[in-house]
């Protein structure tokens, strides 16, 4: 009876301390849950990814392919930059691991050669392809995706085309959605929709229009890109590869004039006036005869 009195309170301690490691589902798919018991933190990143936290999600084998991998430390600088991309406060998952995600379910090899040799280049040109597919036919689903500049610049290079204005002058504006439909538009179509995204992701984005004017004082057109602001810097993104500019990020600017001279002077030109918009206000003075519009 006394060895039962001594034995009794350790069989019960015992059974405590197992009931308090019972690992209680947080999640609703179960590979996030093996995970989020190693590392809670990159669990949660991973369950915000659309598609991965339901119980039936597609993603489950991927999930651990890349969490063995993130564990290995073997491309640990990779797995860092990638899940940077795009991920600030206001963004709602972070783009860059979505996309090693849908390369871990397409290929788990095709995504060890990228982290082997890490670009961001290489990881969107791999999971993204040309943007096309039922995963890039809503702007609701695709503007969280391109929250960060480099990925707005390499979607709208890939996924949209540069349509000309109307010659007789009545131009239209196009929604972010509108441009996504008809598959591109003009400058101040892919200056709205890039803006939208960048906003949506945290950055100070806006449209800046440049009117350009040759030596002689003589117009020769206006211009609109999407400019942002990153550490106390302009930058800007054009979108498609024209005559002048390219699609991709050019800065940095010290200031907003030094833009407007870079835009300018692509053409041969000097600018005049330039402005700094948000989407609300730059539909507010667009008007076709209105600030040197066409």
């Amino acid at each position: 009876m006394r060895r039962w009195l001594i034995i009794a309170p350790i069989l019960l301690l015992m059974a405590g301390c197992i009931a308090l490691n019972v690992q209680v589902p947080v999640y609703d798919n179960d590979a996030l849950n093996d995970i989020h018991y190693r590392d809670a933190e990159l669990a949660r990143e991973l369950a915000n990814i659309p598609g991965a936290n339901t119980a039936l999600s597609p993603y489950r084998p991927a999930l651990a392919s890349l969490f063995n991998d993130y564990r290995s430390g073997r491309y640990s600088r990779a797995f860092e930059e990638i899940i940077e991309i795009g991920n600030g406060e206001l963004a709602d998952y972070p783009p860059g691991l979505e996309a090693l995600l849908w390369l871990y379910h397409i290929d788990p090899g095709a995504a060890r050669d990228v982290l082997g040799d890490y670009s961001l280049d290489t990881l969107l040109s791999a999971a993204w392809g040309e943007c096309t597919g039922e995963d890039w036919d809503e702007w609701d689903e695709i503007r969280p995706r391109i929250a960060a500049p480099e990925l707005a610049a390499y979607f709208t290079a890939h996924a949209l085309r540069y349509i000309p204005e109307r010659a007789d002058g009545k131009n239209y504006l196009q929604s972010a959605n509108e441009t996504l439909l008809v598959g591109g538009g003009d400058c101040e179509d892919f200056a709205l929709l890039i803006v939208e995204a960048l906003e949506s992701g945290g950055y100070f984005a806006r449209l800046f229009t440049v009117d350009i004017y040759n030596k002689e004082g003589e117009r020769l057109y206006a211009h609109t890109v999407a400019g942002y602001r990153d550490n106390y810097q302009w930058y800007f993104i054009q979108g498609f590869d024209g005559e002048c500019l390219g699609g991709g990020i050019t800065g940095p600017f010290d200031h907003a004039y030094g833009m407007a001279e870079f835009i300018a002077g692509s053409i041969g030109g000097v600018p005049l006036y330039y402005y700094i918009d948000t989407v609300f206000e730059f539909l507010e003075a667009y008007q076709p005869l209105n600030r040197g519009r066409n």
